[in-house]
């Protein structure tokens, strides 16, 4: 996946963050993403107090109960309005939340 799909996608400067999969700590991944002028990130042992997406997931959440979608096509349109609410400058605040302030600069 990641030499497929993420790697081409890729550009000088951007960072990807890997969660504690062994299958990331391999060099050939580090390899692959550092190529392509990317940083990998690798987060600390899982705590949701620390992890940038537990916040990305409870806005999408909310946003979500307030659409109150009951049907599946529904449901889907919702998901996709709750995405695209998650701004740049939200996903900046939550690792900047989480103490990953540092690398973001």
């Amino acid at each position: 996946f990641i030499a497929r799909k993420l790697v081409p996608h890729l550009w000088p400067g951007a960072c990807v963050i890997l969660d504690r999969c062994s299958i990331h700590f391999g060099k050939a991944i580090e390899s692959l993403i550092q190529k392509a002028g990317a940083t990998p990130i690798y987060l600390p042992p899982y705590s949701p107090d620390f992890s940038p997406i537990e916040n990305c997931f409870s806005k999408i959440k909310a946003i979500l109960r307030s659409l109150e979608a009951r049907t599946y096509p529904d449901l889907d349109k919702a998901i996709e309005k709750a995405f695209n609410q998650v701004s740049l400058d939200d996903i900046k605040g939550w690792f900047t939340h989480c103490c990953y302030c540092t690398l973001l600069d």
